[in-house]
């Protein structure tokens, strides 16, 4: 076999296997399950300085359409690395046949990627959307990539020694000269699992944060207390999560003498405090409507941090989500009576793109 058509086969091989890949990943975040197609971007934003980092999104039409970009520009990459690895293994496969073996093909493309996912993505890995804790949601993301880069590895095997060998008796293949016929079969086939990863990829779009991320409250529809569903909604995520009470918990650990674990009814049941507060995002402008009050019922943070005793030497807290998302405030702050663990706003449960089951309110602080 040529060179040329050990690239062509393998370039093909791979935007295939990429494709399914793809379409695998999207069928996960279907499924609410964290996949390198967001949290990339979740683990790049950190290492990127706010002045750029406000510059581009300026430039893109604002955080929304920064998120698109950052999603499509993934999976384009993602195709577009996974087709020049395919001819890479092409040329490899030409020079040395034992190279399409298992052992091979699986340390490749499957235990290295295993590996460097696990080492790049580690500290954002915990991100559930469906209310793991942040060690289960760790072993649910590294399985669920596990899988999706095995079906690359087979579908890259697959469609590589599809248009490149044909049996010449019992168990024995050689390279075969023409590959039209089968390249053909092989396209057709990546057409329509694209197909299904674009039909994926649309119900997924019709779910995301899209359509309100950024919704503002402002002009004369202004009342006193703002209701739910047009409280001003900012999010860092593409799709919200939609928390599962029954698997997730809160845990008060650290520098503290008593860890404990709440689950939701446990927390409801503790003593409440209803108070009203407003938030605003930090990027509100002065004639802008990222500002909305509400009345909140909940549990004071300092009630769970008195029964967890913290020590001497703590100075701050540190909130984390199940979304990954984090901050800290002093802990003088946390200790104040008005720092609440809010379940209830305006009367009914925290609707899911405000926080369900529970939001901390730091007033004081920008929300």
């Amino acid at each position: 076999m040529s060179r040329t058509k050990a690239i062509f086969a393998g370039l093909l091989s791979g935007l295939l296997a990429g494709i399914v890949m793809t379409t695998a990943m999207l069928l996960l975040a279907a499924l609410r399950l964290a996949t390198p197609l967001v949290i990339i971007g979740d683990r790049l934003s950190v290492f990127i300085p706010p002045g750029p980092f406000l510059s581009v999104m300026g430039k893109v039409g604002g955080y929304n359409h920064l998120k698109q970009l950052g999603v499509g520009s993934t999976i384009t990459g993602q195709l577009f690395v996974a087709a020049i690895g395919g001819a890479v293994f092409g040329l490899l496969a030409r020079r040395n046949p034992a190279r399409l073996s298992a052992i091979w093909t699986m340390s490749i493309f499957v235990v290295l990627p295993i590996v460097a996912f696990a080492v790049a993505l580690w500290p954002v890995m915990g991100t559930s959307y469906v209310g793991l804790p942040v060690e289960a949601a760790r072993l649910v993301t590294l399985v669920g990539f596990a899988f999706c880069v095995f079906l690359f590895e087979r579908t890259l095997v697959f469609a590589f020694r599809f248009l490149t060998m044909r049996e010449t008796g019992r168990h024995e293949y050689e390279f075969t000269p023409a590959i039209g016929r089968r390249a053909f079969v092989l396209s057709s086939l990546g057409i329509a699992v694209a197909g299904g990863g674009v039909a994926l990829a649309r119900k997924l779009y019709r779910v995301a944060t899209f359509s309100y991320d950024g919704t503002q409250y402002k002009g004369r529809i202004v009342e006193p207390i703002t209701p739910n569903e047009l409280f001003y909604c900012v999010t860092k995520n593409v799709v919200d999560p939609k928390v599962n009470v029954d698997l997730w918990h809160l845990e008060v650990n650290g520098l503290v003498q008593n860890s404990t674990i709440w689950r939701f009814q446990d927390f409801v049941g503790l003593p409440a405090h209803e108070q009203q507060t407003t938030l605003m995002c930090i990027s509100n402008g002065l004639d802008a409507g990222l500002i909305s009050n509400a009345i909140w019922k909940g549990v004071p943070l300092r009630d769970l941090l008195e029964r967890a005793a913290p020590r001497s030497n703590a100075a701050r807290v540190r909130l984390h989500g199940v979304d990954n998302y984090t901050d800290t405030i002093p802990l003088e702050k946390a200790m104040e009576p008005t720092t609440l663990l809010a379940y209830d706003m305006n009367g009914v449960r925290l609707p899911h793109r405000h926080g369900y089951p529970l939001r901390v309110i730091v007033p004081g602080y920008f929300g």
